[in-house]
């Protein structure tokens, strides 16, 4: 029995239905898909680059056999090459040979089948799938006269098509039973739709259509030459008159080269004071065709939607562009928008957008205008460091202080060397140690418990209890934590939380273990070491002035290593000449290796006292500001770190025979940031002895006054003011939020929240006297 081998049957159904998906991801209705598709085929079909009696029409005709969509192309060569039978065309992609580019009826028979041209805008994209997707029933018939006189006819239905097309009189026929319609007698191809969709014909005949095919085509209509158009049943479509009429416009002068390999050839971009531009957004154009809107970020309120814009680069930059684009060419892949073509693309049009728009005065000058911001905050930081002392308030002071008491692990042991993952059954091993600087007897409260990171729930307690200790008293509790299903999250990440809390002060420390059971940690705690001045002794008690003759004296860093590897390193300190923009060393103070367990503290004492004699400084500056400079270094491979890693800085102003540049002014700095997405206003941060407020003037309640400088200003001041009580709360100056008789922390949430919103109010409206 003879068994022959046939091609894979399909459902063409399916295929058709990915386009409709296609679209729909790319955000397109059907009309608008329809329409640009169908263009770039006709566009597609031309023999060389030339335009020259070249046409593209879209009409509804209605025959005794029914309704028909007709898209039909003029001054092209038709359908050429061989009328080669289904069997044969199927035998060359068997081979996996390519269809020669002058097959173009064997490949407009066939499917995925529709490259090898170079005068179209696609790369593959949907091709004639189109003319399927345009059908209520998926049928289509086509016919052409090609350049060499033969008529050729065929039909698609549902994917099925006549063994090979049908030629001359037989061809003419077919379509005139059929479809009711003459034989095309002019050179080209014509695409016969049959009961072509509602929502089509709705919108030629609405003119929606009209409008998508001039956004679409517009740098190709504006550039035809005479006889040749674009039109609708028939009716040539031209560029809208007023797209570009307004006074503020750029177009580029000429090519220009933005990066190597990257040539800008058009940019166009045009402002409508009065928001009446038809079309919207930066889009780019490729071979004349547009294909998607760039994403421009950092609009002004006052031009979003007022303007739009275009772009064209050279064959080169399209090609990579085109490799990138979604399915159906309106726009670029999500997962492809990090390429260098795209990124490009996109700083070209907002870099020249925002130099536009400061041009024109819709944006201010940033620098100059970040300048000016920053002398803001600065003078309304120290008016409101000002008010806080003539209140009364304790100043919280800026620089090293020591620890009332101190927190941490010691003796931590995972299952595995330098890994946090664990499994059932295994152990961890710690202690906690907890050792008090008070000055009088204490008692700590003291709670271990696992938290499951994910949900931030308690999954169980491993011991709770109070101690009291004596002043410099050191207290140490062993632990072992045997792993299992009834006391941590399997396949999460867990915690061991440790929390000590100061009975009837409020004050509390914590800590905290991490493990992984039975799941892998992410790499993403290169940055888990920290380096504090922890200890260091001026002169004079609260100021960072020096004289020449003077010391730095008890000088101590704290080092913090929050990882599962030993740390080996070189403590290395320097003092520089911050005076001087270079900031140059003048003395190297000390190099001091030494070595960290996992998860453990360590304070760095046996840094020398600093002498500013004068005949080492005076060669470098009189007076002037000073910095006391730490840097962490890795001596040995640890983890993540290679030896010679620069890990940390950690870097202290110093004043040199003059007083501090804020004097008691210097509690916290005030920083501008831009983070429009934030739904906060002002935030604080403290980076173990600094404190920073942050206003984020990307927020839309700084936007929109900042046409008003008065009420902006006043705005800023209440935000650092609320943030600086904050800070007193946050660091446990309780006594300014309590009523006489009343402790502060003793109180239940509501009233607590009431006292901290009151002194807020309280201190703004003295702030008004």
């Amino acid at each position: 029995m003879s068994n022959q081998m046939a091609p894979i049957p399909q459902n063409y159904k399916k295929q058709v239905e990915w386009v409709f998906k296609a679209y729909e991801d790319a955000g397109v209705n059907l009309p608008n898909g329809f329409q640009k598709d169908d263009i770039q085929n006709h566009q597609g079909a031309r023999k060389s680059n030339k335009w020259s009696g070249w046409n593209s029409d879209i009409s509804i005709k209605k025959t005794k056999k029914g309704i028909f969509l007709i898209c039909e192309d003029y001054g092209t060569v038709g359908l050429t090459g061989e009328n080669m039978s289904t069997s044969e065309i199927n035998a060359v992609a068997v081979r996996d040979e390519n269809l020669d580019a002058d097959q173009r009826l064997a490949r407009f028979t066939s499917m995925n089948n529709s490259g090898g041209n170079k005068t179209g805008g696609g790369l593959y994209g949907v091709g004639k799938v189109v003319y399927s997707v345009a059908s209520a029933d998926y049928i289509y018939y086509f016919d052409s006269l090609r350049e060499d006189g033969l008529y050729v006819a065929n039909e698609n239905k549902k994917g099925q098509v006549y063994d090979k097309a049908f030629e001359g009189k037989e061809a003419k026929e077919f379509i005139k039973n059929e479809t009711g319609l003459e034989p095309k007698y002019t050179v080209g191809t014509r695409v016969i739709i049959q009961n072509p969709k509602q929502e089509i014909i709705d919108a030629i005949e609405s003119g929606e259509m009209e409008k998508y095919i001039q956004e679409s085509w517009w740098l190709i209509i504006n550039r035809l030459p005479e006889g040749a158009h674009i039109s609708l049943n028939g009716s040539a479509i031209s560029v809208p008159d007023d797209i570009m009429s307004t006074e503020q416009k750029y177009e580029l002068p000429g090519a220009e080269v933005y990066k190597p390999g990257y040539r800008v050839k058009n940019f166009g971009f045009y402002l409508f004071k009065n928001g009446d531009n038809k079309w919207h957004g930066i889009s780019y154009y490729r071979k004349g065709m547009k294909i998607g809107e760039i994403e421009l970020k950092d609009i002004p309120e006052k031009v979003r939607d007022k303007f739009w814009g275009y772009i064209e680069v050279d064959e080169e930059w399209e090609e990579e562009l085109a490799k990138i684009e979604d399915a159906v060419h309106f726009g670029v892949s999500k997962s492809k928008k990090l390429t260098s073509a795209y990124q490009n693309l996109k700083n070209f049009c907002a870099e020249r957008v925002r130099q536009l728009l400061v041009e024109w005065g819709y944006i201010k000058d940033q620098e100059n205008e970040d300048k000016k911001l920053r002398e803001e905050l600065s003078q309304i930081a120290e008016e409101i460091q000002d008010l806080f002392e003539n209140l009364g308030f304790e100043d919280l002071g800026k620089g090293p202080q020591k620890a009332d008491f101190d927190v941490r692990w010691n003796n931590i042991v995972y299952p595995t060397q330098n890994s946090l993952t664990v499994t059932t059954g295994e152990k961890i091993g710690f202690s906690v140690r907890i050792k008090s600087s008070y000055l009088t007897n204490k008692k700590f409260e003291y709670t271990i418990k696992v938290i499951d990171q994910t949900t931030n729930q308690v999954v169980s307690e491993i011991d709770e209890g109070t101690l009291s200790l004596l002043s410099g008293d050191v207290q140490e509790l062993p632990y072992e934590f045997i792993v299992g299903k009834d006391n941590a999250a399997r396949f999460n990440e867990n915690r061991i939380v440790l929390r000590v809390k100061v009975v009837g002060s409020g004050k509390e420390k914590g800590k905290e273990l991490p493990f992984f059971y039975d799941c892998e940690k992410p790499d993403n705690s290169r940055d888990n070491v920290t380096l504090f001045l922890h200890d260091c002794k001026f002169p004079t008690e609260g100021s960072r002035r020096v004289n020449f003759g003077e010391e730095l004296k008890d000088i101590a860093y704290r080092i913090d290593n929050k990882r599962n590897s030993e740390l080996q390193y070189r403590l290395n300190v320097s003092i520089h000449n911050a005076s001087d923009p270079t900031c140059p060393q003048i003395v190297s103070v000390a190099s001091i290796n030494g070595s960290i367990a996992p998860f453990e503290e360590e304070i760095v004492t046996d840094v020398p006292d600093i002498l500013f004699d004068e005949a080492t400084y005076s060669d470098y500056l009189e007076e002037g500001v000073l910095q006391l400079r730490a840097r962490l270094i890795a001596t040995a491979d640890s983890g993540d770190f290679r030896k010679g890693d620069k890990i940390t800085n950690y870097y202290y102003d110093v004043f040199l025979n003059m007083d501090e540049k804020n004097g008691k002014r210097d509690a916290f700095e005030t920083k501008s940031i831009e983070k429009p997405d934030d739904y906060r206003r002002s935030w604080f941060e403290k980076n173990g002895n600094d404190r920073a407020i942050f206003l984020n003037v990307g927020h839309n309640a700084y936007l929109r006054i900042s046409d008003l400088p008065e009420v902006q200003r006043a705005y800023l001041y209440e935000q650092v003011l609320k943030q600086y009580v904050l800070l007193y709360l946050s660091e446990g100056k309780y006594d300014m939020f309590g009523e006489e008789g009343e402790v502060f922390q003793e109180m239940d949430p509501v009233t607590a929240s009431e006292r901290v919103i009151g002194k807020i109010e309280k201190i703004f409206f003295e702030s008004l006297l």
